[in-house]
């Protein structure tokens, strides 16, 4: 999947390449599929009556991604599929929902990837390629798989421009209508006549739906309604553009392909089905209310991770959508139970001060596994609103107190310590156990996460802290002090001013996960000798990268590192080939980093080490789960079993799995790889005009085991505590600015931190 328009700094890019996300952030308490919208008080949506129950189909094997999807005229279902990397394309015909499939391969398809593909009424498919010196060509398969040319110009196009037909889909007469980047509608005739049909009154269409005989395209305002057949504009449907205007996310296309939001023809006159990430949704032309058909917090339409790809209603009871949830394209079958209840009996309530997609993914699993529980994920701080951490800390902790709180806490940046010592949190020591003996649980975290001997809080994921560079480099990388003197060591060399390139807050947080496990006391307060060794250091790596200072878009921009969602390694490879860096280090923030990692250092012939191992052998805990006393205990510890399960844990990124199962299954995966397959590869320009890039390449047997080693050998969690976090960056960076000696930083972050644990306790 390419993306489109979107500027990404390019070390967040190589953990994201093969990630595509949509989603933001909701407000305090609420659901991100409303995200802070309202519609679920506004009047636009009412509850349907029973329930449709959510299916993933099984497409054949060499099927990974879906081009397009349609109900034919004679009621069969026809998808468009695309095999690995080749260019291989198919047909798949079905008579009985899916559940069986005549597959014929489309002839006369070159390797050139292939932006836009359309289903037509009677089952011929078109497949175009870019434009290309202001023609668009591609080819149309009869059902046969046999194949003939198309081209077409738009008529209006200026010659040199680098316009692009961005959609395309078949009206219910069998006319091509297809989207440019400038936001115009054109319809191509059979013959390859393209004109501009649909006067669009100046607004900028960013993606349509045709539905029957209606077509409707989503601008910023709203949505335009036209007739098809007679090609006319018709009354504008009020409650479609206030739907809109409450939520602009179904505006955004940053991809070339799917949607945010999908319409599709309904089984009655005036029908019309929606499907977008709070759910399906029927509407009646002229209607005044949204029905809700399926809730998108109970299926795997929610959590914002999912670019819809196609959508085809069947009948009144079996409605078909095929979405890609971040990893793969995948169908889902959604069939009408009317005994069901339409919303589950029970609920459950999970809080995070962040967002997660990893997190969403669990909740949807729990959620198919346990349809009689409704899971109630609560985000604290969305970035959308006022809330600081103290607002949500404390909010949350007066309802925890009122035992109006959470079931389930994700304690990531909380202070866990102090939940432990007043009694707010189970022992959760059996349930791990449980998971372990079935499954294995990385046994120096287990160990890493007891409190007294028990388990109160445990990490579903982790990431680790390396160091990259040459072989003496990574000699010194052991230690912050040995790694320190490396820098300035560089700093006398040819290429002096490039040399670690991280700005001030970055490089304090990185190093700070890196060391921090060593610094408290058994009383809580901090080691003030460790504290000042890990300033000073830092003051070493800071200084020679006087032109590096403007780094620091991570803490300003992504907040924890933390991208859409996506937890986001902060170790930048990349600028090992880009000659911006001669030490990388950070954080490695899963297996597709490692693969990253790997593929990279095939051309720098650099290596990696965990950095500081000789002196702590740490790791930072990630998604890590407690359950609150008193609430929903039986459903919570359900919950956590299954974040800790091998199924939720069986993702390459957001984090590295510390259930053994998921670790090994990802690590077999990238031995043969997807990417690999797909012959993916990654470049970008420095700022002095140099192109560089790499290829990615498979992991070996050798790679993994020896990161698998490293894991192994871990045993301290670094210190999550947000609030100390930020009071030791804040002084930090006034040290490493030269606002302030070194004494008085450490003095100034004892006393804060030594007062926050006395109002703590």
């Amino acid at each position: 999947m390419r993306k489109r328009k979107r500027a990404v700094p390019f070390t967040l890019l190589l953990g994201m390449i093969l990630m595509l996300f949509t989603g933001c952030g909701g407000g305090s308490g609420e659901q991100k599929g409303d995200k802070g919208n309202g519609l679920a008080d506004s009047g636009l949506i009412k509850a349907g009556t029973g329930r449709f129950m959510e299916e993933e189909i099984a497409l054949p094997s060499e099927v990974r991604r879906i081009k397009a999807l349609r109900k034919l005229s004679d009621g069969s279902l026809e998808l468009v599929g695309e095999a690995d990397g080749t260019g291989t394309c198919f047909l798949l015909r079905s008579t009985d929902n899916g559940k069986k499939w005549n597959k014929t391969q489309i002839e006369g398809l070159g390797k050139d990837y292939i932006p836009c593909t359309a289903i037509a009424p009677d089952g011929k498919a078109v497949l175009l390629d870019y434009m290309r010196e202001g023609a668009v060509k591609g080819k149309i398969t009869d059902m046969a798989g046999k194949t003939k040319d198309v081209s077409f110009s738009l008529p209006d196009n200026e010659k040199g421009s680098e316009n692009q037909i961005i959609q395309t889909a078949y009206d219910a007469e069998g006319n091509l209508v297809v989207l440019d980047l400038n936001g115009s509608l054109y319809e191509v005739t059979a013959d390859g006549n393209c004109k501009k049909t649909y006067d669009v009154k100046g607004v900028t269409v960013r993606h349509f739906s045709i539905a029957g005989q209606f077509l409707f395209a989503v601008h910023e305002e709203g949505i335009l309604v036209f007739d098809t057949k007679q090609k006319r504009a018709l009354e504008a449907e009020n409650v479609l553009d206030s739907l809109i205007k409450r939520n602009g996310q179904l505006v955004s296309m940053d991809t070339d392909r799917g949607q945010p939001l999908l319409m599709a023809s309904g089984t009655k006159n005036d029908a019309i089905m929606l499907v977008w990430e709070e759910g399906i949704f029927h509407f009646t032309r002229g209607g005044s209310v949204l029905e809700q058909l399926a809730d998108g917090s109970q299926t795997s339409l929610g959590g914002g991770t999912l670019i819809l790809l196609g959508m085809a209603v069947m009948d009144d009871k079996n409605i078909f959508v095929a979405a890609n949830d971040g990893e793969a394209d995948k169908l889902f079958h959604y069939s009408y139970d009317k005994a069901a209840a339409a919303a589950p009996e029970k609920e459950l309530t999970v809080y995070a001060l962040d967002d997660s997609s990893f997190l969403r993914q669990a909740v949807k699993l729990f959620q198919k596994n346990n349809p009689d529980i409704h899971v109630n994920l609560e985000i604290g701080l969305s970035g959308d609103d006022s809330v600081t951490l103290e607002d949500a800390l404390s909010v949350l902790s007066t309802n925890i107190l009122a035992k109006k709180g959470p079931d389930v806490l994700i304690l990531d940046g909380m202070p866990a310590d102090s939940y432990i010592e007043k009694g707010i949190l189970c022992d959760l020591t059996e349930l791990v156990d449980e998971i372990d003996e079935k499954e294995g649980i990385f046994q120096g975290i287990k160990e890493g996460s007891k409190k007294d001997g028990k388990i109160y809080a445990m990490p579903a994921r982790f990431l680790i802290s390396v160091a990259e560079g040459d072989k003496d480099t990574v000699a010194a990388g052991g230690t912050l002090t040995s790694l320190a003197k490396r820098a300035e060591d560089l700093k006398k060399g040819k290429n002096s001013n490039r040399i670690i390139q991280k700005g001030s807050r970055t490089l304090l947080r990185d190093l700070y996960y890196a060391d921090s496990a060593t610094w408290q006391k058994e009383d809580g307060t901090l080691d003030q000798n460790a504290l000042k060794e890990y300033l000073i250091c830092a003051k070493q790596m800071y200084d020679p990268d006087p032109d590096g200072k403007d780094n620091d878009f991570q803490d300003k921009e992504f907040g924890d590192a933390s991208f859409g969602g996506e937890k986001v390694g902060t170790c930048d490879s990349s600028g090992l080939i880009s000659e911006d860096c001669q030490i990388a280090l950070g954080s490695l923030a899963g297996i597709f980093d490692l693969q990253t990692m790997c593929s990279i250092e095939v051309q720098t012939k650099t290596d990696y080490c965990l950095m500081n191992g000789e002196k702590v052998k740490s790791y930072i805990p990630y998604l890590m789960a407690g359950v609150v006393e008193g609430g929903n205990t039986e459903g919570a510890k359900l919950f956590v079993r299954e974040l800790l399960g091998s199924k939720a844990g069986n993702s390459a990124s957001n984090g590295i799995p510390v259930n053994r199962a998921a670790y090994n299954a990802v690590c077999e995966e990238k031995l043969d790889a997807q990417n690999v397959k797909d012959k993916s590869s990654v470049g970008g320009t420095t700022k002095d005009g140099k192109d560089f890039g790499f290829e990615y390449v498979n992991l070996t047997k050798e790679d993994e085991d020896r990161f698998t080693k490293i894991v192994e050998s871990l045993t301290r969690p670094a210190m999550t505590n947000r609030v100390i976090q930020e009071m030791v960056l804040e002084q930090g960076e006034k040290y490493l600015l030269g606002e302030q000696e070194l004494e008085s930083a450490v003095d100034a972050i004892q006393k804060k931190v030594n007062l926050y644990l006395a109002e703590r306790m």
